[in-house]
């Protein structure tokens, strides 16, 4: 078992990886896994390092009165040493997966990540890749169907409206076949949906939807492990949780981002 990573050496990693990170690298990645089984968070991950501040790790003020503290044994005041976030990131002082080694099964739930021991697995197993899959035909025009729906989206239509409207789009059902033939025969349908999620919650945080009062962690940092939300009951990632259709999409990022794939160039 390898030695628990802590917080400031994992942030110093997590910028070195990104210094040296390829931009086209991390959107071939994460087009060429849209209509596959691949989960890949590792386009949200390289987008949240925008504006992610380098830091040591920060306690929290006030996080527990000092006479309570005093109180407590060596024992109780390490386990709190240990399991307090950071102030500015909200990692934990050291990584709770208690020094065991990552690796792509971990991820196969497919959870975009905001915590810096596992974007800092994500970052350096994408630099590392010998070769990034071919894009496919069938990629493209995923792409394509869910940015023209986010374009003709009506004026009130929320980010959970796009979702579900692109759940009877084309894609879906050969979606929802190939996780089945490459990942699982249960609850395909279920991966799918959180994958189309995972999409859109990527578009946000790569700053292609967010709203003027609510940038995206591309313009400006946000912490997203404690960012706010539209509803105590909503699910959904800041900041296309607040995203409407009236708000519609910042083309200058998705310029940004996706402007040399001459496929994309009918998006507009």
């Amino acid at each position: 078992m390898k030695e628990k990573k802590t917080h400031n050496e994992t942030v110093k990693e997590l910028f070195a990886e990104y210094k040296s990170a390829n931009k086209k690298r991390y959107t071939d990645f994460f087009l060429s896994s849209l209509s596959r089984s691949l989960w890949n968070s590792g386009l949200y991950v390289y987008a949240a390092m925008n504006t992610f501040p380098e830091h040591n790790f920060t306690e929290p003020e006030n996080s527990v009165n000092p006479e309570i503290y005093a109180k407590w044994t060596e024992e109780e005041k390490q386990r709190y040493r240990r399991t307090i976030p950071c102030e500015i990131c909200s990692s934990y002082r050291e990584d709770i997966n208690k020094g065991k080694d990552y690796d792509t099964s971990y991820f196969v739930a497919g959870l975009n990540t905001n915590n810096i021991y596992e974007r800092l697995y994500i970052i350096q197993h994408i630099n590392r890749l010998d070769r990034i899959p071919d894009i496919t035909e069938q990629d493209f025009n995923m792409f394509k169907e869910i940015m023209l729906c986010l374009k003709n989206a009506e004026p009130n239509a929320k980010i959970r409206d796009i979702h579900k409207q692109l759940k009877q789009s084309d894609f879906y059902k050969p979606l929802v076949n190939r996780i089945k033939a490459e990942q699982m025969k249960q609850g395909a349908s279920q991966a799918a949906n959180d994958k189309i999620k995972s999409i859109l919650e990527t578009l946000g945080v790569c700053g292609i939807l967010h709203t003027e009062k609510h940038k995206s962690p591309f313009y400006e940092y946000t912490n997203l492990a404690v960012a706010p939300r539209s509803s105590h009951s909503s699910d959904w990632a800041y900041p296309v949780d607040f995203w409407r259709g009236k708000d519609s999409i910042d083309w200058d990022t998705f310029v940004y981002w996706f402007g040399n794939y001459e496929e994309l160039k009918s998006v507009r």
